[in-house]
């Protein structure tokens, strides 16, 4: 069952506006790509020259997908989530994936999470991949729900530069409530009240429930140092990533965050180990 804020969200947007429809159309254009190009040639295809890629930490995603294998593997998704900037020049999908290795009768399967940038050609393409594996659930696929941003008028000139700048605060403050390592995640203090949590090994989860599975995390996770921000042309939409292999017992993480009610709001988080 979604929870009260989900819900709202969903309803409100139960018509896709013109630029979620794309990003869904271009989430499906991809996936079907995989299946008639083959997953490397897809990837390599879809994601846009400065995008990023998790290894399991994040790294530069067109060299280490040049350097992958066209081993005949296939990989199959679907978006269940997506949401997009009023600027509509960010947004971000993220749903079910499942996976069959060549020679090899046993399925994996999991959730991505995708950041796509709008670039002035309008086409879309991936800024940053990630994923968790998962097993298999018996939760039956649903249209895309689109989560709505509601935005405030969008920022110019100084006011986009303090929007930006303080979404890297924002994120710097998590980060160094996480590095204290305390009993108690500080996640919730961050979190908007539609926040949706990918965790290794767990389904996802939506508001309560996605709080209760962060109670879980090991102290710290998602500490790592950041690698990029990006934030839409209109101030409501923006991320982060971090994470390093140097960085032992950090993790990595992909955060999306909302502007709202005057500050930046968690909206999807991923952090693996």
């Amino acid at each position: 069952m979604l929870h009260a804020p989900l819900l709202a969200l969903s309803l409100a947007a139960a018509a896709p506006d013109p630029a979620a429809a794309a990003l869904i159309a271009a989430e499906r254009g991809f996936a079907a790509d995989a299946q008639r190009l083959g997953v490397r040639t897809a990837f390599l295809t879809h994601f846009d020259a400065e995008s990023w890629v998790f290894r399991p930490t994040p790294v530069a995603a067109l060299p280490a997908l040049a350097r992958d294998p066209d081993d005949g593997h296939q990989l199959i998704w679907t978006p269940q989530r997506v949401g997009v900037a009023a600027s509509g020049d960010l947004g971000f999908s993220t749903g079910p994936w499942s996976a069959h290795h060549a020679g090899q009768a046993q399925m994996a399967h999991g959730q991505f999470l995708s950041i796509w940038k709008r670039g002035n050609n309008g086409i879309w393409r991936v800024q940053v991949d990630a994923g968790i594996p998962h097993p298999a659930t018996s939760t039956p696929l649903a249209p895309p729900v689109v989560m709505s941003m509601a935005a405030p008028a969008a920022p110019d000139g100084a006011d986009h530069a303090q929007r930006e700048d303080a979404l890297a605060r924002r994120d710097a403050a998590l980060h160094e409530a996480l590095a204290a390592q305390p009993a108690t995640s500080p996640l919730p203090r961050f979190a908007d009240a539609a926040i949706h949590v990918l965790r290794d090994g767990q389904a996802p989860a939506d508001g309560a429930a996605a709080l209760a599975l962060v109670a879980n995390d090991p102290p710290g996770l998602g500490r790592g140092p950041r690698r990029a921000l990006g934030m839409a042309a209109s101030g409501d939409l923006g991320y982060t990533i971090g994470g390093a292999a140097d960085c032992t017992g950090c993790g990595s993480y992909l955060r999306i965050w909302r502007w709202a009610d005057g500050d930046w709001k968690l909206l999807v988080d991923l952090s693996t180990p």
